[in-house]
This record gives C-alpha cells, sequence and structure tokens, in this order.
C-alpha cells in the first residue's frame, strides 16, 4: 500500500535594484499570501534578521517570486514589496509587505477626462466587428488598450476569456418570458406614470397633456382675469413647460393660479426681499441664479420639477398645490385658488389651439425654433431646424445607445440621444406629436416606406430634413439627417461623441426615406443650411467647432441576435460622460491634478461585463467570466477528500436571501462618474422600464438557473415553500457600469444566481493546497458539496513548530447530485442543466 506524503515548502526570490537577485528563502520565518479576485492579492511575510544583514538591501517596488510546493514547486505569485526593513537596531525579525503586479495599476495615474482618453476608449470599444468581440461588446478590446497605451502591459500579457456562447442560448427563454411579463407591467406603469413625475413614453404611452402651443391667445378676459398679450406669452410658456414635462392639465392649471397671484405673468419683476421672475423665486432659497430666475423657460421647469415631488398634487385644489410649490406665507392657498376661474378658462383655450399644433417658425433666419410663430404645414427645413437648433444651442449631449431622453424632453435637458431617439425628438418638437413615427432606425425606415416616401441616397442628400439610412434593407442600424446640400448630415453618430453636423456623402448610405405629414416639396436644390441660417457656403460643421467624424455604427449591434431584438439596439459597455474641459485647462505644474489611480478604472470595464479578474502566478493579468456553478465547464476544479478537510462548517442565513432581483443601468447624467467614483441617484422613470428583473416566480429561471425539476407542479410548491417561510425578498442594485436593457438583464441574472447561493458561507480551512486559486471549483464529493473559490489564504510557519495550512472563503455553494437533497435543499444542482434542450 502506497503512502501519500505532503513535502510543503516556501521559496522567495527577490530582484533588487543594487543586490541582484537574492534567494531569501532560508531566512523564512512566517508568511501569509491572500489571493483575492477583483482586487490586488497581497503577501506578508517574516524574515530573520541575523548580523542585520538585510538591513538597506531591499526598496519599495523591488520585484518578487513566490514558489510554494505541496509535492513538486509551483510559481504562485509575482509582485512588487511595498514596506522593507531600512534600519535596525538590533539582529532581530523583520516584516515585509508586498502586493501583486496589480500594484502597476492601483499606483498608476491618468485622466480619463482628457478627450484623447476617451477618443482612445471611443474608438477602441468600435474598432472590434459583431461576431469579434468577445462577446462584450468591444470591452476586451478598450481593456487591451488602455493597459498597452497607458501603462506599456505588453497584450500578451493580458488574457480575458470571452463570455460562453452558451450562456446567451441558456437565458433566451428566460429573457423571453421576462420580455412578456414587462411588458404587461407597462400598461399598468402607465397609469401611474403621472404620479411618477416621468416625461415621455412608458410601453409607447404617451404622458403629459399633448404638443406645444404653437398659436397666439386672443388678449381679453380669461375668467376673472383681463390678460393683455404679453402675459398670455408667458401662459403659453408655462403651457409648454409643463407639456414637455409630463404634466397632467391638473398641474399645469395650478401654475397658472401662481404666475397671475406671484407677478401678475410678469418675466422681470423683483420685489423688495430678492423674489424675482415669473413665480418670484428666490435665489438664496436655492431656485437658481437672479438671471435663472427672471427667465420664464427656466423658472416654469423649476417649479415644474418641484411640483413633481408632491405625490397627491392631483387630489389637491389648484390653490393648496400651488401653495405646496411656492411655500408663501398664506398656508391656505387662498392667494392662488382665487385664480382658478381663469386657470380653467386658459386651459380650454390652449387645448382648443393645440390639438392641431402649428409648425415652428420656418423663416430661415431663425433655426432650431420650437415655440412660436409660423403656420400652415411643416416642411422638411422646419424639420431640419429643429434639428439643427438642438445640437447648435447644446453642444454637448452626448451619444449613448438605448440610454436617451424622452422625445417630449425640453432641449435643455436632454441628456443623451443616439441617432433614432434623436429623429423622434425632432419629430416630436416639429410636429407638436410623434404622429407614429417608431422609435428604432429600421421601423423608422418602413414607417418611411408605408407612410411616406423611399428614396436614393443621391436624392435624399439633396433634400433638407431627409432621413438617410445605413444597414442592410430592412435592417438599417443607424440613420442621421440631411441639411440638402450633398455634402452634410445633423444627428448622434457614435459613442464617445456628441451630437453634431459631420461631412458625409451619398457613398455613406444606402437609402433615404421622407416622412409622412413633411412637405418636402419646397426644400430640394442642394442649397446648404448653416447654423445662422445663411446659405452664404459656410461649412456649418466648422462653425460649431467640433471635430467632424462620420465613423462606423455600433458594430455589436445585429439585427439577428435575439438580444438585440428583444431589447432594442441597446449595448452593453460603459460609456463615460465625462465634460473635458476641466481636464484639457490643466497644463504645466498642474497638469496631474485630475488624474487617479486606472486600477479602478478597468475594475468597472471589467465588472460591467460580469467578469472577475487577478494577477496570475507569472504577474500576468487573467480575468474570466465566472463558472459560479460549474455549468459551462470554464472553471479549473480541485476534489477535496474529507482527510484533506481541517474542519467543514458552512452557515446557513437568510441575511443574503433574494426572492425578486431587480437592476436598473442609469442612464444619461445618472451614472457613475468615473472622476469623483460617486453613483448618482437612479429615477423613477428608469425603475418602471427596467427589464432587469429575476423572480423565482418565473419557472424557467428557477429550473434553468438552479436545477428544479422542469414539471410546473414541483416547481410551484417550491415557490409556494419559500413564500410562507421567508416572504418576498427583493433587491434593487444600480448597475454603474451596464448600459441598456440587454446589461440590466444579464446583470439581474447573474446577481439573482449569486444571491441566492450567498445565503450560505464558509471559510473551510483545508491542508496545504498552493494548487487552489480564485475562481476555482473545490468539491467534496463525500458531502456532496461544491462551491466557488472567491479567496484563497496560504499561512506558514517555520521554526519549532511549523505549519502550512490553506483556507478558502467560498461563494455559490451547490450540491453535486440532482437526486438527493439531504441538508442541502435550495442550493443549486452543480453543473447546472444541458443549457440547450429544454430551452429551445
Amino acid at each position: 500500500m502506497s503512502t501519500l506524503i505532503y513535502a510543503p515548502g516556501v521559496k522567495v526570490y527577490v530582484q533588487t535594484e543594487k543586490n541582484g537577485t537574492l534567494d531569501i528563502s532560508e531566512d523564512l520565518t512566517r508568511g501569509t499570501l491572500v489571493r483575492r479576485s477583483d482586487g490586488v492579492s497581497t503577501f506578508q511575510f517574516g524574515l530573520q534578521n541575523a548580523r542585520r544583514k538585510y538591513d538597506g538591501v531591499f526598496a519599495p517596488n523591488d520585484r518578487l517570486v513566490v514558489m510554494m510546493k505541496r509535492f513538486t514547486w509551483l510559481r504562485v505569485f509575482t509582485g512588487y514589496l511595498n514596506s522593507v526593513p531600512l534600519v535596525t537596531g538590533w539582529p532581530m525579525e523583520v516584516t515585509l509587505n508586498s502586493s501583486c503586479s496589480l500594484k502597476r495599476l492601483q499606483y498608476w495615474y491618468w485622466d480619463p477626462g482628457l478627450s484623447s482618453s476617451q477618443t482612445m476608449v471611443a474608438q477602441a470599444l468600435t474598432a472590434v466587428k459583431s461576431g469579434n468581440d468577445n462577446g462584450d461588446a468591444g470591452v476586451t478590446n478598450a481593456v487591451l488598450t488602455i493597459l498597452n497605451s497607458v501603462v506599456g502591459w505588453p497584450e500578451e500579457k493580458v488574457h480575458i476569456a470571452g463570455i460562453p456562447q452558451e450562456w446567451f442560448k441558456f437565458t433566451q427563454k428566460i429573457a423571453k418570458e421576462v420580455d412578456a411579463k414587462a411588458e404587461e407591467a407597462d400598461a399598468i406603469a402607465a397609469q401611474f406614470y403621472a404620479i411618477l413625475g416621468g416625461a415621455g413614453t412608458v410601453g409607447g404611452v404617451q404622458g403629459g397633456v399633448g404638443g406645444v402651443f404653437n398659436g397666439k391667445l386672443k388678449p381679453g378676459t380669461y375668467g376673472n382675469a383681463a390678460l393683455n398679450a404679453t402675459q398670455l406669452g408667458l401662459v403659453a410658456t408655462i403651457y409648454n413647460a409643463g407639456s414637455q414635462d409630463g404634466m397632467s392639465k391638473h398641474v399645469i392649471a395650478a401654475a397658472f393660479c401662481a404666475g397671475k397671484a406671484e407677478s401678475d405673468f410678469n418675466a422681470t419683476v423683483v420685489n423688495s426681499i430678492g423674489a424675482t421672475g415669473l413665480f418670484q423665486m428666490r435665489p438664496s432659497m436655492g431656485w437658481g441664479t437672479s438671471s435663472q430666475c427672471k427667465d420664464p423657460v427656466y423658472a416654469s421647469h423649476k417649479w415644474f420639477s418641484v411640483a413633481k415631488g408632491i405625490k397627491s398634487r392631483e387630489s389637491m385644489t389648484y390653490g393648496r398645490l400651488a401653495q405646496s410649490v411656492e411655500r408663501s406665507g398664506d398656508s391656505s392657498g387662498s392667494i392662488y385658488q382665487r385664480w382658478a376661474s381663469m386657470a380653467e378658462a386658459l386651459m380650454k383655450a390652449l387645448a382648443a389651439g393645440s390639438a392641431a399644433p402649428t409648425t415652428p417658425n420656418t423663416n430661415p433666419g431663425r433655426v432650431g425654433s420650437v415655440v412660436g410663430g409660423g403656420t400652415g404645414k411643416a416642411t422638411g427645413l422646419s424639420l431640419l431646424q429643429t434639428g439643427l437648433g438642438l445640437v447648435q444651442q447644446h453642444t454637448r449631449i452626448p451619444y449613448r445607445l438605448g440610454g436617451d431622453a424622452p422625445p417630449s424632453t425640453a432641449a435643455g435637458k436632454v441628456w443623451a440621444l443616439d441617432c433614432s431617439s434623436f429623429v423622434q425628438w425632432v419629430v416630436y418638437h416639429t410636429l407638436g406629436s410623434l404622429k407614429g413615427c417608431p422609435r428604432v432606425a429600421s421601423a423608422q425606415a418602413s414607417f418611411c416606406g408605408s407612410h411616406g416616401k423611399l428614396i436614393s441616397a443621391a436624392e435624399g442628400m439633396k433634400i433638407r430634413g431627409a432621413l438617410m439610412f445605413r444597414g442592410s434593407r430592412g435592417g438599417e442600424h443607424h440613420v442621421e439627417m440631411s441639411l440638402g446640400d450633398g455634402r452634410h448630415t445633423v444627428g448622434f453618430h457614435h459613442t464617445g461623441t456628441y451630437g453634431s453636423v459631420v461631412s458625409s456623402s451619398a457613398s455613406n448610405w444606402d437609402r433615404a426615406g421622407l416622412l409622412p405629414n413633411i412637405d418636402f416639396s419646397a426644400d430640394g436644390g442642394g442649397v446648404g443650411v448653416n447654423f445662422d441660417g445663411s446659405t452664404d457656403g459656410t461649412d456649418p460643421a466648422a462653425q460649431q467647432g467640433v471635430q467632424l467624424s462620420t465613423g462606423d455604427q455600433q458594430p455589436w449591434y445585429n439585427a439577428n441576435d435575439p438580444y438585440d431584438k428583444l431589447f432594442g439596439n441597446n449595448p452593453w459597455v460603459p460609456q463615460p460622460d465625462i465634460d473635458t474641459a476641466g481636464s484639457e485647462a490643466l497644463t504645466g505644474i498642474r497638469a496631474l491634478l485630475n488624474d487617479q489611480p486606472l486600477l479602478p478604472y478597468i475594475k468597472n470595464l471589467m465588472n460591467s461585463t460580469m467578469r472577475s479578474f487577478c494577477s496570475a502566478p507569472n504577474g500576468d493579468l487573467i480575468a474570466w467570466f465566472p463558472d459560479y456553478y460549474g455549468i459551462w465547464g470554464t472553471s479549473a476544479s480541485m476534489v477535496i477528500e474529507p482527510i484533506e478537510l481541517q474542519d467543514f462548517y458552512v452557515e446557513w442565513s437568510d441575511d443574503f436571501f433574494v426572492t425578486h432581483q431587480y437592476t436598473v443601468a442609469p442612464k444619461g447624467n445618472q451614472g457613475l462618474d468615473l472622476l469623483s467614483g460617486a453613483v448618482n441617484a437612479i429615477g423613477p422613470l428608469q425603475a418602471v422600464t427596467t427589464v432587469g428583473i429575476a423572480t423565482i416566480d418565473i419557472p424557467s429561471i428557477m429550473y434553468a438557473l438552479f436545477g428544479l425539476e422542469p414539471d410546473k407542479d414541483s416547481a410551484q410548491k417550491f415557490i409556494a415553500w419559500v413564500y410562507k417561510r421567508f416572504g418576498a425578498r427583493p433587491d434593487f442594485q444600480q448597475m454603474p457600469g451596464v448600459v441598456g436593457q440587454k446589461g440590466e438583464f444579464f446583470s439581474a441574472l447573474f446577481l439573482f444566481m449569486r444571491q441566492w447561493a450567498y445565503q450560505y458561507n464558509a471559510d473551510i480551512p483545508v491542508t496545504f493546497m498552493p494548487e487552489l486559486w480564485p475562481g476555482m471549483i473545490a468539491k467534496v464529493p463525500s458531502f456532496d458539496f461544491q462551491a466557488y473559490i472567491t479567496t484563497v489564504t496560504h499561512n506558514f510557519q517555520f521554526g519549532d513548530q511549523p505549519s502550512f495550512t490553506t483556507s478558502i472563503n467560498i461563494a455559490a455553494p451547490a450540491r453535486l447530485s440532482a437526486k438527493k437533497a439531504g441538508n442541502l435543499i435550495g442550493l443549486p444542482v452543480a453543473g447546472g442543466l444541458a443549457p440547450g434542450p429544454k430551452l429551445g
């Protein structure tokens, strides 16, 4: 009978700057090596400093290598020294600390706010075509580019595993079920839309009172108030702001009462205590600057933003609602309520005039006018002017695929748009409603074909306001608007750019479309339209001061991809939106003022695509898609026998128990500020529209993820048992690195798996096992148990009582057998189910 004998050992080599490479193994006294995922691993050790021979020998950032042995020698750590002995008073044991090779990223600083940094990341993301993107929409290429260009980390020393294609197949049925249930919820959400205070649409239902008012109210008596033309102009301003902000007739009427009582509809009046403008807002009370409070458009939107926070606003009288916003000395609100009949008369007149709203100003000298002026049918020129006005007046609205502002959003409040939502925004603010214009580029092309007209790209480039489409027929993935001069288009182009005019030609496009409800007959002829409305041939892009770029459109969108078809053309990548002005202004001795460590940025990129990472034994950077349950066969595994366990104690706690996992991808400026690290609040509208949902109420999730029996009765019995014992346990997470509905859904599914299993926790001490690594699967067949390893800690002690031990921290415990649960009820089955057959 053979006998297995452990022969544990540790060796440490240090490459010093002045003394060459030293083998310090013989002087080791003790040590602790901690291998972490998603962070910097560390090694702390003691040395016997006989004759003070190590005084002044080492220096911080000396490179070291650690070897460990159970049966054979293995390299387990490569890193850099942090703290070293400088001088000692007598021979004594000294302690040294070190970090793994990720220390380079921890202390390597860069400025992501520089335009060159953002351009580098944006180009790296868009340089990878669909099908060759490692499953992550270009993030792998972005990481490789940053590490090589910023740190000088060779590409061959970075190893990023792709996202398993089976994962996408695995979740298709679940995605369809989640999407179907989310659609049902949209109809209910629309009923609560006004209460939540959102603007735009939910599930295609339009909020607010309708379109803007583009006409003129006739001076005269309205209810109990005589109003002149100037006052009625301000009434229209309030009405349009309320409409754009999704406010109900009731709330807008209350604003009329406030405007009349506070200023008699006078935007310039300032009282003795500094109250200013239409609603007599006091800058000292946080309403805005003095000039902002005098601006009737700003003041109106500000008034409605406060009204949105009043939950019972629809049940209040006009006076009480106005008082709740204004907080005047008359707590009863009677000074506002006295104008109720005026407010209702105004609403009636405005509703009659806005039922068929007229078009914006079509005078070429007034570009982009949204409210006021003009009568008759909208033209292609007026459509174009609205779009030009937006990018002229608001030059830093970023392109963000899927994370865009609703079409009714006021121009000054648009946080982001993509190519097709820009078209919707322009149509809405030209016609007063969408008039059926759909959301995505392919549908807009079909809409032109069925209700308007499809023409050649060459013709479209000569017609102002024509929509220019790129992509296969019926599967267009990009749209912009022609300036009619044959040389330029306006729109939102690709990640890393702002909405602008760009150089273009017919060869850039596949075909063009003319929208219905727009008169294009007078807008041909190839006349260029500049930002000032002139036609002198001046390049409008040059006037705006932007870099001309046509660029490839989001290359990861695939019309044949089931997730893209299901969730729309939403990317699954982090998209920083940072104002570069501050960074660009820092030069000379102040140049490094905005710089920050690179590691958090890299971690954000990795986590946004659901990857873990750490340094490899040889110092390379490795990243992987965590195979928590051994479903994909991508994780290495280690079989541990009972004799190798020093202890085996797993706690079961419901502290982490989750029955419903919700995630929301931040939209617009509500995401992660990569300069400060702050995460801003999620608005209610984003929660209403999320598809980041994973719940025990969807049997396919429980079956696919946790190995529950596929028959409906078994699944329902288990679900009922969970509710009876634990009740509903929802969890809501903001995902700062994820963009779009695809990212929301995948993240919810992933977190649900993890949180479900986190109810079990353990630090398991075993015999010395240098072979264990974060991301591995530890299997204990004797206990029908396996778990995913998140952290590995090796401890050793030399001397009279030597010891060598390893401890593993586990996550996602699972049972090895689907047939016998024993004490492991509720754990998923290790290896899961074959992803294909049952889910097709």
